[in-house]
């Protein structure tokens, strides 16, 4: 690339960041991206003057050693022309070579991955789990709710003039309190000013794992100390009652279990005249789905759930059958999921800082989290069955 050419490219870039600089004001870019758009502003304006004066700076050089050999070469007629008071000699320096790309070499080799290319997480989206759940937020730093239940009494019919029987309920307060999921990064100041896009990266990385951290604590932690409860921590085992041994051997399958699973959460109350429970999900291992719904053939070898293997779930009677990598292998988890509340209390936040020397080694610190409520009444724990498919299989099964 001659150097006419080089200029030529750094014109263009010079032209292009300023593009992008207002592109960005234009769309209301946040303070970060603005700064760095003026830092990329800078850089190439101050890349474009160096090369101008370098250019410079090598033409002079280059005349100047070429006059002080002319000098040498000519001097006897230089003495002459001195000698005699009269005469001209010329001098015409040569064209300074042009730069190529075989002008220089790497000596050693660069500091930065100059190949990176940061994009985005390949991360699983869990969140629709959460939306089968009942979500909402509050802003008081404690949460209660209230329980309903009867009590004593009931209606009866009676003579004229005679005593009415009384009936009576009672209610019950309860609090919870809420629950933090967080974590931190650190990084360098050089770090995201070296790797385009790395804080962003930063930032989306630490969003994704909160969401999947917060949606699989609400199905699986155990409710010790901090530790909110989850779902199947909740969830009671199969009771088959009047389902016991219902099918003759060997006549049972898959969906048998799922909907005496559905039965027995439906029949399930707590006092007389209780509404029903009525299941919304049914959880089980990916391996499980597909040896129970998307292996299913009838007896003429077709899929007995097309809609299986199409959309990678199945909806029966308002009951959504769905594979999760989250579910280990031979379990089954049925449950009314509006049952289960969660309370959003403090919302996902993302805040910087610096912690300890972290200010004077060009690090800092990048928090990611959030808090809520989560909670199942009493009275609702029967909504949920965790239990294994072979148990409930057996237990609707005659030996």
């Amino acid at each position: 690339m001659t150097p006419e050419e080089m200029k030529k490219a750094l014109d263009d870039k010079f032209k292009e960041v300023n593009a992008n600089y207002e592109h960005a004001v234009a769309h209301n870019a946040s303070k970060e991206e603005l700064a760095k758009a003026v830092d990329a502003i800078k850089a190439q304006g101050e890349a474009l003057e160096d090369f101008i004066e370098s250019q410079k700076q090598k033409v002079v050089k280059g005349m100047m050693i070429q006059f002080k050999e002319f000098l040498g070469e000519n001097e006897a007629e230089l003495e002459r022309i001195k000698s005699m008071k009269s005469g001209e000699i010329s001098f015409v320096p040569k064209v300074v070579g042009a730069l190529t790309t075989g002008s220089g070499s790497d000596i050693d080799t660069p500091t930065l991955d100059v190949s990176t290319n940061l994009g985005s997480f390949n991360l699983r989206n869990d969140n629709a789990l959460l939306s089968l759940m009942t979500v909402s937020s509050t802003n008081r730093p404690s949460y209660n709710y209230t329980e309903l239940s009867p009590k004593d009494g009931g209606y009866g019919f009676v003579l004229e003039a005679g005593t009415k029987p009384q009936i009576d309920f009672k209610w019950e307060n309860r609090y919870t309190t809420p629950k933090k999921a967080a974590a931190h990064e650190r990084l360098t100041e050089e770090s995201v000013t070296d790797y385009p896009r790395l804080m962003s990266v930063a930032k989306e990385y630490l969003l994704k794992q909160h969401d999947l951290f917060k949606v699989s604590n609400c199905f699986f932690a155990d409710g010790l100390g901090d530790n909110p409860t989850g779902a199947t921590t909740y969830g009671r085992t199969f009771v088959a009652g009047g389902m016991a041994d219902f099918f003759a051997a060997g006549t049972s399958n898959f969906m048998d279990v799922v909907n005496a699973i559905i039965t027995d959460i439906y029949t399930t109350q707590n006092y007389t005249d209780e509404a029903s429970y009525e299941a919304n999900i049914v959880l089980i291992n990916p391996v499980d789905f597909f040896k129970y719904l998307v292996g299913a053939k009838d007896g003429n070898g077709l899929p007995l759930y097309p809609q299986a293997g199409l959309f990678n779930q199945v909806r029966i009677g308002g009951v959504l059958i769905k594979p999760w990598i989250k579910m280990p292998a031979g379990k089954i988890f049925v449950a009314d999921m509006s049952k289960y509340n969660v309370v959003n209390y403090v919302p996902f936040t993302i805040r910087i800082g610096w912690i300890n020397d972290q200010f004077i080694t060009n690090q800092f610190s990048m928090v990611g989290e959030s808090r809520f409520f989560q909670y199942v009444k009493n009275l609702d724990q029967g909504a949920f069955v965790y239990d294994d498919i072979a148990t409930v299989q057996a237990a609707i099964t005659a030996a």
